[in-house]
């Protein structure tokens, strides 16, 4: 009998690219880039020497087994605030599903909304799930009690499905703030004007335009498949409701209410603490963000109460970065430990294991920011090479002819590594620059070309991982026997809409001031 062959797993995969990546060390020579009177221009086949002197000629600088293995353990100290920001968000999902309060909090709407407006609200709120900490893996848990309750509703398990998946692929391919895509990218470029904050307007509005997509075309499906059952994709088909094993859902008590109530606080105070609000600015010369940042400082001024909570050195909002995003986890870990009452060792034991659950991602993260590592940095390294080359084949091309060549790219690359964090880590490095180089005397600019790659990276690979036979996707529809087909059948139209308009609206977003 013949042995199936397994797909390699995201970790050998990187790791495959990132000993690519050593080979070319010895073929692909590195260079620098220099300034001159104020105009940057690389210099091919060159390094920098210990005294600070362009040498040409010399770029060639083979990397060893030395090389190769040490590029991860650099890469991990490189990745390190993106890191505790997954890991810190990982231990705090860890609580608050240890409390039951995501379920119970499901199981509330489930009671209180029917028909339409049940569908729009629950799809919002994994559409929020993907666009916050990039729901997915989680959707099979949830099936389980979502499309057992839509089939008893007089829908059909297409239904359920799409509430799950279109929605939480919607809020992915945004993905305002997920650490997982959007952080790891900004990680991966390394430059320090950009956080994630930066293009947060194009994506909340991309958000806005996704779900919106995604929520017509399922409404519609379901209201035509309520007043006429044969409409359904899956009627010919002896699929499993699950009805008769219809998961309870916990009771929504005092003390779930206000764990629910942290993470709903957690999610506004990262859109307040990322959005620009220094871009709004007035005639007198201030800006926004001394508005809404007065109550802070107002409380720095309060004597002692200033003092005991450190209100002096909070990060004004609008100018957060990864550590503030780590510090409101972290904050709300505590919080859901008081609100339940959590013992002390019931509460480290599951707030270890939310961040363990998320260890994995770090270390793809790692061995991807390796390949960084060996390629070199923004001024000097192979990188720069290729970012030459690509500049070169590139020369004089329009911001949307880039951004919808990179939506493009993403697509392809998502066909074969579904990783987020692993793809930003392999390809923002040389797309991040190359960004810089074709805009920085643009009125797009560095900032906005890497805006515009970032949501286009977004964009493309999560597409992909919707539509992608993956362990969730496939677990999922075996659940209840549904054919990978009839699901391809029902959400292929539903993403390819979402890819054009996104696309579309990425490769206006320079003429709407989105950048």
């Amino acid at each position: 009998m013949k042995k199936e062959r397994k797909m390699f797993s995201a970790y050998t995969i990187v790791f495959i690219f990132l000993v690519i990546t050593g080979a070319l060390t010895w073929i692909v020579p590195q260079s620098v880039v220099v300034s001159n009177n104020g105009v940057k221009e690389v210099i091919y086949n060159a390094v920098v020497n210990d005294a600070g002197e362009v040498v040409k000629g010399l770029g060639r600088r083979p990397a060893g087994i030395w090389n190769i293995l040490m590029a991860p353990i650099q890469g991990f100290e490189k990745s390190s605030s993106v890191s505790i920001a997954i890991l810190m968000a990982g231990a705090f999902l860890g609580l608050i599903n240890s409390v039951g309060a995501m379920d119970a909090g499901i199981g509330a709407l489930l009671k209180k909304y029917t028909g339409t407006t049940l569908i729009a609200i629950l799809m919002f709120v994994f559409a929020v799930f993907g666009s916050v900490f990039g729901f997915w893996e989680e959707i099979p848990a949830f099936s389980i009690v979502i499309v057992p309750l839509f089939v008893l509703a007089g829908y059909d398990v297409i239904t359920g499905l799409a509430v799950l998946t279109v929605g939480a692929t919607a809020g992915n391919m945004a993905s305002v703030v997920n650490p997982f895509s959007t952080g790891a990218a900004i990680g991966a470029i390394g430059n320090p004007e950009l956080s994630l904050g930066s293009g947060m307007v194009l994506r909340l509005i991309l958000f806005v335009l996704l779900y919106a997509i995604g929520l017509f075309f399922t409404v519609k499906y379901a209201n035509e498949v309520k007043k006429n059952k044969e409409k359904s994709l899956v009627a010919n088909i002896d699929v499993k409701t699950m009805t008769h094993e219809q998961g309870h859902l916990p009771e929504l008590t005092k003390k779930r209410f206000w764990s629910i109530m942290v993470l709903i606080g957690i999610i506004v105070l990262l859109i307040l603490g990322y959005m620009p609000w220094y871009e709004i600015k007035f005639a007198d010369g201030s800006n926004f963000q001394d508005i809404i940042n007065a109550p802070i400082y107002l409380l720095a001024k309060i004597p002692l109460l200033g003092d005991i909570l450190g209100a002096k050195y909070i990060t004004p909002l609008g100018d957060w970065y990864f550590g503030e995003f780590s510090f409101v986890f972290f904050l709300g870990s505590i919080l859901i430990g008081f609100i339940n009452k959590i013992p002390e060792d019931k509460f480290v034991k599951e707030f270890a294991s939310g961040a363990k659950d998320l260890l994995g991602v770090v270390l793809v993260l790692a061995i991807a920011n390796g390949i960084s590592v060996l390629m070199g940095s923004k001024t000097s390294g192979m990188s720069v090479t290729f970012v030459y080359w690509i500049q070169s084949a590139l020369q004089g091309i329009p911001a949307w002819a880039f951004s919808v060549a990179t939506i493009l790219a993403y697509v392809g690359i998502g066909c074969f590594l579904q990783s987020t964090s692993g793809v930003a880590g392999i390809t923002m490095p040389i797309l991040g620059a190359v960004a810089m180089a074709l805009f920085q005397n643009s009125n797009v600019g560095v900032i906005g070309g890497q805006i515009m790659l970032i949501s286009a990276f977004t964009l493309g690979i999560n597409f992909m991982s919707g539509i992608y036979p993956s362990a969730t996707t496939m677990g999922t529809l075996e659940l209840f026997n549904v054919p990978y087909d009839r699901y391809l059948k029902f959400v292929l139209k539903i993403f390819i809409t979402m890819l054009a308009a996104g696309c579309i609206l990425i490769s206006v977003s320079q003429f709407l001031g989105l950048i």
